[in-house]
Protein backbone atom coordinates (compact mmCIF):
# COMPACT_ATOMS: atom_id res chain seq x y z
CA UNK A 1 0.00 0.00 0.00
CA UNK A 2 1.17 3.49 -0.71
CA UNK A 3 1.74 5.24 2.30
CA UNK A 4 -0.80 8.35 2.41
CA UNK A 5 2.34 10.74 2.71
CA UNK A 6 3.87 9.58 -0.57
CA UNK A 7 3.96 11.50 -3.84
CA UNK A 8 4.59 8.47 -5.81
CA UNK A 9 2.71 6.38 -8.28
CA UNK A 10 -0.20 5.53 -6.64
CA UNK A 11 -0.96 1.58 -5.48
CA UNK A 12 -3.50 -0.47 -7.41
CA UNK A 13 -5.82 -1.18 -4.43
CA UNK A 14 -6.50 2.81 -4.95
CA UNK A 15 -5.81 3.60 -8.31
CA UNK A 16 -9.55 5.64 -8.96
CA UNK A 17 -7.82 7.58 -11.41
CA UNK A 18 -6.46 5.45 -14.02
CA UNK A 19 -9.53 4.26 -15.40
CA UNK A 20 -10.46 7.97 -16.19
CA UNK A 21 -7.77 8.17 -18.88
CA UNK A 22 -5.40 10.63 -16.53
CA UNK A 23 -1.81 10.62 -17.01
CA UNK A 24 0.45 9.47 -14.29
CA UNK A 25 2.11 13.57 -13.87
CA UNK A 26 -1.74 14.07 -13.66
CA UNK A 27 -2.75 11.85 -11.22
CA UNK A 28 0.25 12.41 -8.75
CA UNK A 29 -0.86 16.67 -8.30
CA UNK A 30 -4.09 15.11 -7.79
CA UNK A 31 -3.66 12.69 -5.20
CA UNK A 32 -1.06 15.28 -3.33
CA UNK A 33 -4.31 17.76 -3.81
CA UNK A 34 -6.48 15.47 -1.75
CA UNK A 35 -3.67 14.55 1.12
CA UNK A 36 -3.38 18.23 1.45
CA UNK A 37 -7.26 18.95 1.21
CA UNK A 38 -6.51 22.52 -0.77
CA UNK A 39 -3.24 24.36 -1.72
CA UNK A 40 -1.59 26.63 -3.62
CA UNK A 41 0.03 26.13 -7.25
CA UNK A 42 3.61 27.15 -5.03
CA UNK A 43 2.30 25.03 -2.23
CA UNK A 44 1.62 22.11 -4.72
CA UNK A 45 4.95 22.61 -6.69
CA UNK A 46 6.97 22.95 -3.48
CA UNK A 47 5.81 19.60 -2.00
CA UNK A 48 6.27 17.62 -5.22
CA UNK A 49 9.14 19.22 -6.95
CA UNK A 50 8.17 20.15 -9.59
CA UNK A 51 8.07 23.67 -11.54
CA UNK A 52 5.16 25.97 -10.97
CA UNK A 53 4.08 25.76 -14.59
CA UNK A 54 3.68 22.26 -14.74
CA UNK A 55 1.81 21.99 -11.88
CA UNK A 56 -0.48 25.06 -13.15
CA UNK A 57 -1.04 22.88 -16.21
CA UNK A 58 -2.01 19.54 -14.64
CA UNK A 59 -4.42 21.89 -12.39
CA UNK A 60 -6.10 23.20 -15.54
CA UNK A 61 -6.55 19.77 -16.88
CA UNK A 62 -7.98 18.42 -13.17
CA UNK A 63 -10.21 22.15 -13.68
CA UNK A 64 -11.76 21.17 -17.19
CA UNK A 65 -12.61 17.62 -15.91
CA UNK A 66 -14.42 18.85 -12.82
CA UNK A 67 -12.09 17.08 -10.31
CA UNK A 68 -10.88 20.11 -8.48
CA UNK A 69 -12.44 23.85 -7.91
CA UNK A 70 -10.53 26.83 -7.52
CA UNK A 71 -11.22 29.91 -5.51
CA UNK A 72 -8.87 33.12 -4.47
CA UNK A 73 -8.25 33.31 -0.65
CA UNK A 74 -6.13 35.25 1.88
CA UNK A 75 -2.53 34.33 2.32
CA UNK A 76 -2.74 33.80 6.10
CA UNK A 77 -0.11 35.63 8.21
CA UNK A 78 0.46 35.12 12.16
CA UNK A 79 -0.51 38.49 14.42
CA UNK A 80 1.83 38.23 17.90
CA UNK A 81 -0.94 38.63 21.09
CA UNK A 82 -3.65 37.83 18.60
CA UNK A 83 -3.22 34.14 15.83
CA UNK A 84 -3.47 33.30 12.12
CA UNK A 85 -5.71 36.15 10.19
CA UNK A 86 -5.74 37.07 6.52
CA UNK A 87 -3.09 39.15 5.60
CA UNK A 88 -4.57 41.14 2.60
CA UNK A 89 -3.25 39.22 -0.37
CA UNK A 90 -4.90 37.05 -2.34
CA UNK A 91 -3.86 33.90 -4.42
CA UNK A 92 -5.67 30.86 -6.02
CA UNK A 93 -6.42 28.01 -3.57
CA UNK A 94 -7.35 24.58 -5.06
CA UNK A 95 -9.53 21.99 -3.55
CA UNK A 96 -9.83 17.94 -4.51
CA UNK A 97 -13.30 16.68 -5.45
CA UNK A 98 -14.13 13.30 -5.24
CA UNK A 99 -14.41 11.36 -8.86
CA UNK A 100 -18.01 10.80 -8.09
CA UNK A 101 -18.51 14.21 -8.43
CA UNK A 102 -17.58 13.71 -12.38
CA UNK A 103 -20.53 11.25 -12.46
CA UNK A 104 -23.29 13.38 -11.09
CA UNK A 105 -23.72 14.48 -7.68
CA UNK A 106 -21.29 15.09 -4.29
CA UNK A 107 -20.58 12.34 -2.31
CA UNK A 108 -22.70 12.80 1.21
CA UNK A 109 -21.12 11.28 3.71
CA UNK A 110 -22.29 10.52 7.10
CA UNK A 111 -20.86 11.03 10.84
CA UNK A 112 -19.79 7.51 10.68
CA UNK A 113 -17.67 7.78 7.85
CA UNK A 114 -15.27 10.41 9.70
CA UNK A 115 -14.92 7.68 12.20
CA UNK A 116 -13.20 5.67 9.75
CA UNK A 117 -11.30 8.87 8.40
CA UNK A 118 -9.33 8.93 11.61
CA UNK A 119 -8.76 5.22 11.77
CA UNK A 120 -7.91 4.57 8.08
CA UNK A 121 -6.24 7.92 7.32
CA UNK A 122 -3.82 6.05 4.83
CA UNK A 123 -6.98 5.21 2.71
CA UNK A 124 -7.34 7.59 -0.45
CA UNK A 125 -11.14 7.52 -0.96
CA UNK A 126 -11.79 8.51 3.58
CA UNK A 127 -10.29 12.04 2.46
CA UNK A 128 -13.09 12.98 0.84
CA UNK A 129 -15.20 13.46 3.92
CA UNK A 130 -15.18 17.45 4.23
CA UNK A 131 -18.27 18.05 1.67
CA UNK A 132 -22.02 17.79 3.24
CA UNK A 133 -22.55 16.35 6.42
CA UNK A 134 -26.06 17.94 7.23
CA UNK A 135 -27.00 19.12 10.57
CA UNK A 136 -30.21 17.70 11.20
CA UNK A 137 -28.03 14.23 11.09
CA UNK A 138 -26.39 16.01 14.85
CA UNK A 139 -27.60 13.87 17.63
CA UNK A 140 -26.70 14.87 21.45
CA UNK A 141 -22.92 13.66 21.01
CA UNK A 142 -22.24 14.39 17.72
CA UNK A 143 -22.87 17.75 16.60
CA UNK A 144 -21.75 20.13 13.45
CA UNK A 145 -20.96 23.75 13.55
CA UNK A 146 -20.60 26.19 10.81
CA UNK A 147 -19.08 29.73 10.55
CA UNK A 148 -15.70 30.84 11.50
CA UNK A 149 -17.55 32.06 14.50
CA UNK A 150 -19.38 28.83 15.93
CA UNK A 151 -15.66 26.95 15.20
CA UNK A 152 -13.75 29.27 16.79
CA UNK A 153 -16.60 29.20 20.04
CA UNK A 154 -16.67 25.10 19.80
CA UNK A 155 -12.41 25.12 19.99
CA UNK A 156 -12.37 27.68 22.91
CA UNK A 157 -14.95 25.98 25.07
CA UNK A 158 -13.05 22.49 24.25
CA UNK A 159 -9.53 24.14 25.74
CA UNK A 160 -11.79 26.05 28.50
CA UNK A 161 -13.14 22.41 29.85
CA UNK A 162 -9.58 20.66 28.71
CA UNK A 163 -8.57 18.88 32.66
CA UNK A 164 -6.04 16.35 31.70
CA UNK A 165 -4.84 16.19 28.58
CA UNK A 166 -5.18 17.81 25.05
CA UNK A 167 -3.67 15.75 22.19
CA UNK A 168 -3.51 18.19 18.90
CA UNK A 169 -2.72 18.16 15.50
CA UNK A 170 -1.95 21.36 13.93
CA UNK A 171 -2.19 22.31 10.22
CA UNK A 172 -4.02 24.19 7.81
CA UNK A 173 -6.94 24.78 7.53
CA UNK A 174 -6.81 26.95 10.87
CA UNK A 175 -9.43 28.75 13.67
CA UNK A 176 -9.37 32.55 12.30
CA UNK A 177 -8.35 34.15 15.57
CA UNK A 178 -10.41 36.63 17.52
CA UNK A 179 -13.69 35.28 16.14
CA UNK A 180 -15.11 35.66 18.74
CA UNK A 181 -12.77 34.23 21.30
CA UNK A 182 -8.75 34.39 21.47
CA UNK A 183 -7.72 31.24 21.00
CA UNK A 184 -3.34 31.54 21.69
CA UNK A 185 -4.46 33.17 25.35
CA UNK A 186 -6.85 30.36 25.88
CA UNK A 187 -3.82 27.47 24.80
CA UNK A 188 -1.53 29.50 27.11
CA UNK A 189 -3.87 29.27 29.93
CA UNK A 190 -4.68 25.14 29.48
CA UNK A 191 -0.57 25.39 29.51
CA UNK A 192 -0.61 27.29 32.95
CA UNK A 193 -3.16 24.99 34.36
CA UNK A 194 -1.07 22.32 33.99
CA UNK A 195 -2.58 20.30 31.11
CA UNK A 196 -0.50 18.26 29.46
CA UNK A 197 -0.58 19.57 25.68
CA UNK A 198 0.89 17.39 23.05
CA UNK A 199 1.03 18.43 19.41
CA UNK A 200 2.38 17.42 16.13
CA UNK A 201 2.72 20.50 13.69
CA UNK A 202 2.91 20.01 10.39
CA UNK A 203 5.40 21.55 8.29
CA UNK A 204 3.54 24.39 6.81
CA UNK A 205 3.27 26.16 10.17
CA UNK A 206 6.60 27.63 9.89
CA UNK A 207 5.73 28.87 6.40
CA UNK A 208 2.93 31.03 8.62
CA UNK A 209 5.04 34.01 9.35
CA UNK A 210 5.70 34.75 13.43
CA UNK A 211 4.16 30.93 13.94
CA UNK A 212 7.27 30.05 15.26
CA UNK A 213 6.94 32.77 18.10
CA UNK A 214 3.94 30.87 19.17
CA UNK A 215 5.68 27.27 19.39
CA UNK A 216 8.49 28.48 20.96
CA UNK A 217 6.12 30.06 23.75
CA UNK A 218 3.68 27.23 23.90
CA UNK A 219 6.92 25.20 24.44
CA UNK A 220 7.93 27.59 27.44
CA UNK A 221 4.77 26.88 29.18
CA UNK A 222 5.14 23.31 28.62
CA UNK A 223 3.80 21.84 25.63
CA UNK A 224 5.34 18.44 24.20
CA UNK A 225 5.84 19.27 20.75
CA UNK A 226 7.14 16.63 17.54
CA UNK A 227 6.85 17.86 13.66
CA UNK A 228 5.92 15.87 10.46
CA UNK A 229 6.60 17.65 6.63
CA UNK A 230 2.68 16.57 6.40
CA UNK A 231 -0.15 15.88 7.80
CA UNK A 232 -3.42 13.96 6.25
CA UNK A 233 -6.05 15.24 8.81
CA UNK A 234 -5.94 17.89 12.26
CA UNK A 235 -7.68 17.44 14.79
CA UNK A 236 -8.10 17.93 18.35
CA UNK A 237 -8.66 15.10 21.22
CA UNK A 238 -9.38 16.92 24.47
CA UNK A 239 -9.63 14.12 27.79
CA UNK A 240 -9.92 11.34 25.87
CA UNK A 241 -13.70 12.05 25.79
CA UNK A 242 -14.03 14.64 23.07
CA UNK A 243 -12.75 15.58 18.98
CA UNK A 244 -13.33 18.34 16.92
CA UNK A 245 -11.87 17.89 13.59
CA UNK A 246 -12.71 20.01 10.46
CA UNK A 247 -15.30 19.00 7.73
CA UNK A 248 -14.98 22.15 5.10
CA UNK A 249 -12.74 24.80 4.73
CA UNK A 250 -12.99 28.35 3.37
CA UNK A 251 -8.68 29.02 1.87
CA UNK A 252 -6.72 28.51 4.87
CA UNK A 253 -9.70 28.55 7.47
CA UNK A 254 -12.13 26.08 8.88
CA UNK A 255 -15.55 26.89 8.05
CA UNK A 256 -17.27 24.20 9.56
CA UNK A 257 -16.31 21.09 11.71
CA UNK A 258 -17.66 18.32 14.17
CA UNK A 259 -17.44 17.99 17.78
CA UNK A 260 -17.83 14.95 19.27
CA UNK A 261 -18.35 13.88 22.67
CA UNK A 262 -17.87 10.60 23.62
CA UNK A 263 -15.26 7.66 24.50
CA UNK A 264 -15.72 5.70 21.11
CA UNK A 265 -14.87 8.22 18.78
CA UNK A 266 -11.66 9.52 21.16
CA UNK A 267 -10.61 6.38 21.45
CA UNK A 268 -9.93 6.04 17.47
CA UNK A 269 -8.56 9.33 17.18
CA UNK A 270 -6.14 9.18 20.10
CA UNK A 271 -4.81 5.45 18.47
CA UNK A 272 -4.22 7.81 15.28
CA UNK A 273 -2.92 9.92 17.91
CA UNK A 274 -0.38 8.01 19.19
CA UNK A 275 0.78 6.40 15.69
CA UNK A 276 1.76 10.03 14.57
CA UNK A 277 3.23 10.57 17.31
CA UNK A 278 5.62 7.36 17.11
CA UNK A 279 6.64 8.85 13.80
CA UNK A 280 6.78 12.18 14.43
CA UNK A 281 10.16 14.20 14.92
CA UNK A 282 10.52 15.74 18.65
CA UNK A 283 11.15 19.45 18.58
CA UNK A 284 13.45 19.77 21.22
CA UNK A 285 16.23 18.51 21.49
CA UNK A 286 18.02 15.63 23.83
CA UNK A 287 19.49 16.88 26.90
CA UNK A 288 23.11 16.30 25.96
CA UNK A 289 22.77 18.17 22.63
CA UNK A 290 21.08 21.85 24.29
CA UNK A 291 24.43 22.60 24.65
CA UNK A 292 25.37 22.60 21.41
CA UNK A 293 22.76 24.55 19.59
CA UNK A 294 20.62 27.75 20.44
CA UNK A 295 17.12 28.06 19.91
CA UNK A 296 17.37 29.94 16.60
CA UNK A 297 20.04 27.37 15.08
CA UNK A 298 16.93 24.32 16.37
CA UNK A 299 14.51 26.59 14.11
CA UNK A 300 16.83 26.81 11.80
CA UNK A 301 17.34 23.46 11.29
CA UNK A 302 13.93 22.69 11.44
CA UNK A 303 12.32 25.08 8.62
CA UNK A 304 15.38 22.98 6.42
CA UNK A 305 14.04 20.04 6.54
CA UNK A 306 10.65 21.33 5.89
CA UNK A 307 12.28 21.68 2.43
CA UNK A 308 11.97 25.37 2.66
CA UNK A 309 14.60 27.08 0.75
CA UNK A 310 17.13 29.93 2.23
CA UNK A 311 14.73 32.51 0.35
CA UNK A 312 11.57 31.31 2.11
CA UNK A 313 13.26 30.84 5.41
CA UNK A 314 15.04 34.27 4.56
CA UNK A 315 11.42 36.03 4.20
CA UNK A 316 10.23 34.09 7.54
CA UNK A 317 13.08 35.54 9.45
CA UNK A 318 13.15 38.77 8.26
CA UNK A 319 16.85 38.12 6.91
CA UNK A 320 18.28 37.95 3.41
CA UNK A 321 19.45 35.04 1.38
CA UNK A 322 22.73 35.62 2.06
CA UNK A 323 22.60 36.17 5.87
CA UNK A 324 20.68 32.50 5.98
CA UNK A 325 23.04 30.76 3.72
CA UNK A 326 26.17 31.91 5.89
CA UNK A 327 23.99 31.20 8.81
CA UNK A 328 23.47 27.63 7.65
CA UNK A 329 27.34 27.11 6.99
CA UNK A 330 27.81 28.56 10.35
CA UNK A 331 25.12 25.67 11.40
CA UNK A 332 27.11 23.06 9.18
CA UNK A 333 30.45 23.77 10.55
CA UNK A 334 29.43 23.49 14.31
CA UNK A 335 27.90 20.08 13.30
CA UNK A 336 31.04 19.12 11.79
CA UNK A 337 29.17 18.23 8.60
CA UNK A 338 30.96 18.33 5.25
CA UNK A 339 27.73 19.15 3.09
CA UNK A 340 24.07 20.45 3.70
CA UNK A 341 23.38 16.58 3.63
CA UNK A 342 25.86 15.34 5.92
CA UNK A 343 24.41 18.26 8.14
CA UNK A 344 21.16 16.98 8.08
CA UNK A 345 22.17 13.64 9.05
CA UNK A 346 24.21 14.34 11.91
CA UNK A 347 21.27 16.54 13.02
CA UNK A 348 18.92 13.69 12.80
CA UNK A 349 21.48 11.39 15.09
CA UNK A 350 21.56 13.63 17.74
CA UNK A 351 18.16 13.70 17.73
CA UNK A 352 17.60 17.43 16.41
CA UNK A 353 15.25 16.48 13.29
Amino acid sequence: MTRSGSTGQPGHANNRLGVLGLSPGDERVYRQLILAREGSIRALARSLRLSASEVEQRLQRLLALGLVTRSKSDVPVYVPGHGVEPSGAREFHYVARSPATTLGSLLKVKATNLINAGVAVEDLSTLYVSSRIEPSRASAHVTVVEGADAVNEAVYTLLADAQEEILNLDRQPFVRAQRPRALQPAMFDVLARGVQVRTIYAGDAYRVAGYNEYMTEAARLGEQARLVTHLPIRFMVVDGAAVILPLAAEGPFIRAALVSRGNSLAEDFTQVFEDLWFRATPMSARDEDLVELNEPELVLLRMLSTDMTEAAIGRHLGASARTVGRRLAQLQHKLGAQTRFGMGAEAARRGLL
